[in-house]
């Protein structure tokens, strides 16, 4: 009787199929055994955190099999076959691929310069290295797609307290009056701003388009015609309607605005950005994020 992985009938019977396989292909039933056990770590893994197994379940089972069995043995030979299954995945686009791989050579860049061997600190397989990637990058590609604007709405927050800060800073503000108030609009400034980072986050789904020095000029100079008509339409439509947000603003309170949104503009960074595309290989003498 076949061991249960899967609630989905496709996926369960990709393993069973590969099962069989692996059966009829090795006359060592351990090795075998830990074969499918890796495949298994890696179908429940991904189940449990969301992601889809339709590049794995998409293969044709024998080639899986033999794939799991012709395991690497140097760094080179893991860096050939993981890029064998980046290149082959239909999941990716073409600049995903290629964000795939730079980062698994990095990480083999980093064993190289150490003299380790993947092999030795990580017993995972490297398709499980790969799919895990894969998936990786595909949440990503969602969170960016979904709520780009929003992160964008975030880090743009950060920086206008910043710019608060950099105000106080060059008026000398901060060292001879940093307790004394000032009134400010804070509506009226923040509100361009944030906007513009909501163009940002939006734009950045395209951030593959701007890899040339020219372009990520182009682009910054976009984003500030951006920001300049957002203060050009908005603040004489909100003096118009009559709305204002004013406060009485100190330089230390600048600091401390720029502390809070700075914060959440790191914890932004790290959980939706950081976290989702970044995998680990390694164990406890050495651990890479890749």
């Amino acid at each position: 009787m076949n061991p249960h992985v899967s609630n989905d009938p496709t996926v369960q019977q990709f393993y069973e199929q590969v099962r069989t396989h692996l059966s009829e292909l090795l006359d060592d039933k351990s090795t075998a055994e830990r074969l499918l056990n890796s495949l298994a770590g890696y179908i429940q893994q991904a189940e449990r955190s969301g992601q889809s197994l339709d590049g794995l379940t998409s293969q044709d089972p024998r080639a899986y099999a033999m794939f799991l069995i012709e395991k690497p043995k140097t760094n080179d030979e893991y860096r050939r076959r993981y890029r064998s299954i980046i290149e082959q995945s239909g999941e990716l686009k073409m600049h995903e691929k290629v964000q795939a791989n730079r980062e698994f050579d990095w990480a083999v860049e980093r064993l190289n310069e150490t003299q380790l061997e993947l092999q030795d600190i990580e017993k995972r397989d490297v398709s499980f290295l790969a799919y895990t990637k894969i998936e990786a990058i595909k949440s990503s590609r969602r969170i960016w797609n979904q709520f780009g604007w929003l992160l964008g709405m975030v880090l743009a927050f950060a920086y206008a307290n910043l710019l608060l800060v950099m105000d106080d800073l060059f008026s000398l503000r901060l060292f001879s009056a940093p307790t004394t108030s000032y009134p400010l609009d804070y509506l009226a400034f923040v509100l361009p701003v944030l906007l513009t980072g909501a163009v940002f986050g939006l734009l950045t789904r395209f951030r593959h388009h701007f890899q040339t020095i020219r372009r990520r000029i182009l682009f910054a100079l976009l984003i500030i015609l951006v920001y300049v008509g957002f203060v050009i339409l908005i603040q004489p439509l909100l003096f118009t309607l009559g709305w204002s947000f004013i406060i009485q603003l100190t330089p230390l309170y600048a600091i401390m605005l720029l502390a809070i949104s700075g914060f959440m503009a790191l914890w932004t960074l790290i959980e939706f950005v950081w976290k989702s595309t970044r995998c680990h290989l390694g164990n406890d003498t050495m651990t890479i994020y890749y």
